[in-house]
């Protein structure tokens, strides 16, 4: 008798987990007016171009530094990367200023697109001061289409000593451009 109640018991408790693993059957809840869907409002980064400020450093101050003046030299990556899945961008231009606002570098003769999903990058040799502490990207994007944005940040690295140095900048959209 006792193996019986052991055994109903047993169950009774199977039951009792098993039973409580079933979802319910959710309720449909009205979304709040201060809640929308990004779908619905539109809110995507979505763009047909723009111009895009990136800050970028050829150099840096730092009291670690062992040269006289204290600047320690940096190579710069700009990264430009199509995050767009079903469309290529036009990139129209690229170009690097220096930290009195000189234009040093234009690196694109002929505007070109850049596939769905690519990435293109350009690079500032750590040996390359003339862009200095303020050196920045100024970057000109397209597409014949509407498009989420492309990724684009500057990439820092040095070093001096034993010390290393690394962070990214992002880009800041300066101006919408429509085709």
């Amino acid at each position: 008798m006792r193996s019986y109640k052991t055994l109903l018991s047993a169950g009774f408790i199977l039951v009792l987990l098993f039973s409580s693993c079933i979802p319910e059957k959710e309720e449909v809840k009205e979304i709040p007016e201060h809640i929308q869907p990004i779908a619905a409002s539109g809110d995507l980064d979505l763009s047909t171009g723009q111009m895009v400020y990136v800050p970028a450093y050829s150099q840096i101050y730092s009291v670690f530094s062992n040269t006289d003046d204290g600047r320690i030299n940096l190579a710069v990556t700009l990264s430009i990367r199509n995050t767009d899945i079903n469309n290529p961008i036009i990139i129209k231009s690229v170009s690097y200023y220096g930290d009195d606002g000189t234009l040093l570098k234009e690196y694109i003769e002929i505007p070109f697109r850049l596939s769905k999903m690519a990435s293109v990058s350009y690079n500032i040799s750590r040996t390359d001061v003339s862009g200095g502490i303020g050196a920045n990207f100024i970057v000109k994007w397209g597409a014949e289409q509407t498009v989420t944005e492309p990724y684009i940040q500057a990439i820092i690295i040095g070093a001096d000593g034993n010390r290393g140095y690394s962070w990214r900048n992002p880009a800041y959209v300066i101006k919408e451009i429509s085709k």
